[in-house]
């Protein structure tokens, strides 16, 4: 488990850069975009549909069928005819598809109505289009008159006329009415109320009429429409959705980044060192893993320094494999080239040298030379040399050409000038004899060879060796590279593959960097000039002492080292130190 999320963590470190550029392009492409869209604004028209809510005792069932008719309307609304017409009346410059994308529609089928919404850019022709959609809906429903508009129009006209007679006839019988208390005369009283008679007839007459025709107008109609509510200008924009589409864009980018990489890692089947945990890569046992380093600290003689750790950790492996026979011969080679191998056998070969073996480098990699040039040294006589003119110190013949490098106790033996076919040296029968010649002038021989899938070179060094070395690079090397490299080298009898050293990985620290990390920094501040002061800083004392900040708080705390406070430091004085450091048995503090 911690190492699937280590693999995860290293996805996420590795390719950071993707992510955050999958995050911050769309995000930004889609704002510019959004950014320029203009504002749109949205207006509202409400349309009764029947009029069942006007009758006192509403049937169901015609309430029912109006709101099945208001979700047809909310369909006609946006088809041809009635885009159309909207259209040519209002002199719009735009198609019916682009009209009709315009609008949208709700029902509130509880209160049956029709709502019909308009968004343009601007307000002023969003509300102009919303009501004009309205009223050539109202025109065109069959119960509003839509099939006869004129004779809707006079009926109307006739209800007008009618309500004027029906007000004119009931002033004049109120008039009459009141005149009838003046009246003395019988033949006057009853020409009055004669003709209140006849206009009272005349009223009623007309107010018949006036039902039966305002029942044609306005009958009860499940599908009769009328305007609610007329649109007006909306005052503000609909609200604006540019972090919303910022958002989605950003997220789709990290979606698409994140399965990319998955994809990539799937179908990536270089080596990726995971840490400590792993012991073995196809079946081939690892022996240490070798961090990366700038090309000018490739070599370390420092027993600190990151690779020299990690290549004693290489060693004491080498050396668990066979503690009762170490071994004196080693091959270190690789899969393919540029895999860091000559580096990693000039750091093994330093590292055996300080911990006090006599080594000898030796470079079989004579089709591409480069141990000389890490340990700085020319390239005149060496191994192809040796070979081609049968040149081994047997006690009669000339000694070896042996460089002294930089390292006491580790000596090379260069690569040497071959000839046109390297193989015909390896395969002499003089190999054998110049082996045994090294092994009685160094402990242990280690080996440099061509990578193993090309030319046979380092398949035959490795029948002479005693063990084998295979250094891949981390996040580099194949791992169908790898097997095939295994399986050439263990196809042929007499090869002792020990294991694989993975080159390269991320160097997180050495223990030893974090260990001595503060003395380090104490003696750094002890190195200052304090020549002419009396007294030292806590910091200061712990440098020459030679401690941790944590050991030297410890011993002020407990008076072994006196020091006073002043202000937010300690000061020691160095006369205390002195006489503290006599007692000790150590050196007098210089100055």
């Amino acid at each position: 488990m911690d190492i699937e999320i280590r693999k995860y963590l290293r996805l996420i470190t590795r390719w950071w850069w993707l992510l955050a550029a999958s995050i911050v392009l769309p995000m930004a492409v889609s704002y510019y975009f959004a950014s320029q869209q203009p504002d749109f604004y949205q207006a509202k028209a409400t349309i009764t549909v029947g009029t069942s809510l006007q009758n006192p005792d509403p049937d169901p069932w015609q309430m029912n069928l109006s709101n099945t008719l208001a979700a047809a309307y909310a369909d006609l609304i946006k088809e041809g005819p009635f885009v159309e017409a909207v259209i040519e009346r209002l002199g719009l410059e735009r198609t019916p598809e682009q009209l009709a994308a315009q609008i949208q529609t709700g029902i509130r089928s509880g209160a049956q109505l029709l709502e019909i919404y308009v968004t343009d850019t601007n307000p002023d022709a969003a509300a102009l289009i919303a009501n004009a959609l309205a009223d050539e809906l109202i025109r065109r429903s069959p119960a509003s008159g839509g099939s006869d508009p004129e004779q809707q129009e006079f009926i109307r006209g006739q209800l007008e006329e009618l309500q004027a007679k029906i007000d004119d006839i009931s002033e004049q019988i109120g008039t009459l009415t009141a005149s009838l208390s003046e009246l003395t005369s019988a033949a006057e009283i009853t020409a009055v109320q004669d003709r209140t008679m006849a206009l009272e007839e005349a009223k009623s007459t007309y107010q018949a009429t006036y039902a039966d025709l305002l029942n044609s107008y306005s009958a009860e109609s499940p599908n009769a429409l009328s305007l609610f509510d007329p649109a007006v200008v909306p005052p503000w924009p609909l609200p604006n959705k540019t972090k919303l589409f910022v958002a989605i864009a950003g997220a789709a980018g990290l979606g698409l980044a994140l399965g990319a990489i998955l994809l990539i890692d799937y179908l990536d089947t270089s080596v990726r060192w995971e840490g400590d945990g792993v012991e073995s890569i196809l079946d081939v046992p690892v022996l240490g893993a070798v961090p990366q380093t700038p090309r000018k600290d490739q070599l370390s003689a420092s027993p600190l320094s990151p690779m020299a750790e990690s290549v004693r950790v290489m060693r004491a492996n080498v050396f668990l494999l066979r503690p009762e026979d170490p071994f004196r011969t080693l091959l270190v080679t690789s899969p393919g080239s540029s895999e860091g191998k000559s580096v990693v056998l000039a750091n093994l070969a330093i590292a055996l040298a300080l911990a006090g073996e006599r080594v000898i480098a030796v470079d079989a990699d004579m089709r591409k030379p480069s141990l000389h040039e890490l340990f700085d040294l020319p390239n005149v006589m060496g191994l192809a040399d040796v070979l081609n003119h049968h040149e081994v110190d047997d006690g009669e013949g000339a000694p070896v050409p042996l460089q002294e490098t930089a390292f006491e106790g580790l000596r090379l033996l260069s690569a040497g000038r071959p000839l046109a076919d390297p193989a015909t040296l390896l395969t002499s029968p003089s190999l054998p004899t110049l082996m045994e010649s090294l092994k009685e002038q160094g402990d242990v021989i280690l080996v440099d060879s061509p990578p193993v899938l090309g030319p046979p070179d380092a398949t035959v060094l490795a029948t002479r060796s005693d063990g084998t070395i295979l250094v891949i690079g981390a996040g580099q090397t194949k791992r169908q590279v790898i097997q095939r490299s295994r399986d050439r080298l263990m196809a042929q009898p007499g090869v002792n593959l020990l294991g694989l050293v993975v080159n390269r990985v991320r160097h997180r620290g050495s223990y030893y960097e974090h260990r001595l990390a503060p003395e380090k920094r104490a003696l750094a501040l002890w190195k200052r000039k304090t020549e002419d002061r009396a007294w030292f800083t806590l910091s200061e004392a712990q440098g020459r002492l030679g401690i941790s900040k944590a050991q030297a708080r410890r011993w002020v705390k407990s008076g072994r080292l006196p020091a006073t406070r002043k202000g937010l430091e300690w000061r020691v004085e160095r006369d205390c130190l002195e006489r503290m450091i006599e007692d000790m048995g150590g050196m007098k503090a210089e100055g």
